[in-house]
């Protein structure tokens, strides 16, 4: 009996630090990207511009694409975004959905009548004709992926031919967000 109350006091015991071990890995993990301050530091002026302009407006981003249903209410998210690309110099908002789906991008045309082979309109988005779609964008997939819900990258856009300061702030709590507004300059 003594032997398996030994036996039982071991693999408790066992059992205890392997819980706590994974517990404090858990708790070890990273809010952000790993480096992201190191990176910020390379373009601060950039992202914090950039940064400082779109973070007050989260929560009105976050309403708007969520109430985006027909070309009116998409006319009311593309307004808003095309204020807040033009109130830094060189803006572009970029406003996209968790899976990367391309709602809103304030560097192509506006098309209501949905005329051209990409622009902002209702049906460009239905479509996904926006802008090919950015799930794999680094600033997007950080903002989407880490509980920080705060993105940022600095490279050529493949749209503008522009080497663009990104940030990116997720819409909504991870893991249930409505999106990801991305705003840049260049």
């Amino acid at each position: 009996m003594f032997k398996t109350r030994r036996s039982l006091f071991l693999a408790t015991t066992i059992l205890a630090a392997a819980t706590l071990a994974g517990s404090t890995a858990s708790a070890q993990q990273p809010t952000c990207l790993p480096g992201i301050n190191t990176a910020f530091q390379a373009h601060a002026a950039a992202y914090t511009l950039v940064r400082n302009a779109l973070s007050p407006r989260v929560p009105v981003f976050t309403a708007l694409l969520g109430q985006v249903v027909d070309q009116a209410t998409y006319q009311t998210l593309l307004t808003a975004s095309r204020s807040l690309a033009s109130s830094i110099p060189n803006g572009r908002l970029l406003v996209a959905l968790p899976d990367g789906t391309v709602v809103v991008d304030t560097s192509k045309p506006d098309d209501p009548t949905n005329v051209l082979p990409q622009g902002n309109s209702y049906d460009h988005y239905q479509a996904k004709t926006v802008n090919e779609n950015h799930n794999t964008r680094v600033a997007i997939m950080s903002a989407q992926q880490y509980p920080c819900g705060f993105g940022i990258e600095s490279k050529l856009s493949s749209t503008t031919g522009n080497v663009e300061s990104y940030v990116a702030l997720r819409l909504g709590d991870q893991l249930d967000s409505v999106g990801t507004a991305r705003l840049s300059t260049f």
